[in-house]
């Protein structure tokens, strides 16, 4: 029997699964729009889309989403530049001064709807413009290019372009110029514009959630004292006591001279920590290496 039992206690641990990775927090900037004046008649379809993209990354369970005010406020206070512009420095100040570890850019290339009218002596139409009254087939389409960005290195680790198209046909009113309903009000994912929208954010958000499984768990210090640091990973990220890092030193940015991309940093590790207690929103961990400041940062190692 107590065989059985070791082999049972044996067979559970090795069956356990590892700490969590915790929810990885990241930002969500307002989309650029590039569409270059299609989407009459629907206003900030850049914020709008953003604020979709947020609504499926706090329902996948694997992001902790910034708050909109708070990202705003550190722009504005910071002078980082308007909503949507992100280069690798600014998504490194944003980073450091929010405790993210992501932020996502968006850009939108295509936002309207072409109509064709039936009974009414005219075939065709453009994105954007129409009128009238009469049968015909509303046709949607939607594109947009994200790209997620570590703030730790200003590496962008994603680069993903969406796509959304839909259509109906019936006697209605023209949305492409008169809208009845806008982004967030009661109606709109009922409209074509609506439903290819949001197949356009499923469409970059589901690579966004599948990868976040690969992401290894990092966080930045707020707080050093002694042996002790102070972490902004508490049990709102389903942080765990016990989960052992490394931490590291942000070395030179590495600069691709053609693209002026981030390639990343080479980043130093001075040492290792643990998590010893979990609190709401930080945990407090023990490390024996020195010289350990809040410019640091740690990650887990694989």
């Amino acid at each position: 029997m107590k065989k059985l039992v070791m082999v049972l206690i044996t067979l559970a641990v090795i069956a356990a699964p590892a700490l969590a990775g915790g929810k990885k927090r990241i930002a969500v900037m307002d989309f650029e729009d590039k569409a270059g004046g299609q989407h009459s008649g629907w206003h900030n379809p850049g914020r709008g889309m953003a604020d979709m993209l947020v609504t499926a990354l706090v329902k996948s369970g694997k992001y902790s989403v910034i708050e909109r005010e708070k990202l705003e406020k550190i722009m504005k206070e910071q002078q980082l530049g308007a909503s949507g512009v992100v280069t690798a420095q600014t998504a490194a100040k944003i980073g450091q001064l929010l405790g993210i570890q992501y932020i996502v850019t968006g850009s939108i290339s295509e936002f309207g709807i072409k109509d064709s009218k039936l009974g009414v002596g005219n075939l065709g139409g453009i994105f954007g413009i129409g009128g009238g009254v009469g049968t015909k087939t509303n046709t949607a389409k939607v594109a947009c290019d994200i790209r997620m960005i570590d703030t730790s290195t200003g590496e962008i680790l994603k680069a993903e372009k969406g796509e959304g198209e839909e259509s109906s046909t019936g006697v209605s009113i023209d949305l492409s110029v008169a809208p009845s309903v806008d982004f967030g009000k009661d109606g709109f994912d009922e409209t074509v514009i609506g439903k290819a929208v949001r197949k356009t954010i499923e469409s970059v958000s589901r690579p966004l959630i599948e990868m976040a499984e690969n992401f290894p768990w990092s966080a930045r210090i707020i707080k050093v004292d002694g042996k002790k640091i102070w972490l902004n990973s508490g049990k709102v990220d389903e942080e765990k006591t016990g989960r052992t890092f490394g931490i590291f030193k942000k070395g030179e940015d590495l600069v691709d001279p053609d693209t002026g991309l981030s390639l990343g940093s080479s980043d130093t590790k001075i040492g290792t920590g643990k998590v010893i207690t979990v609190e709401e929103k930080f945990s407090v961990a023990e490390t024996e290496a020195a010289g350990v400041t809040k410019e640091n940062y740690v990650k887990e190692e694989k």
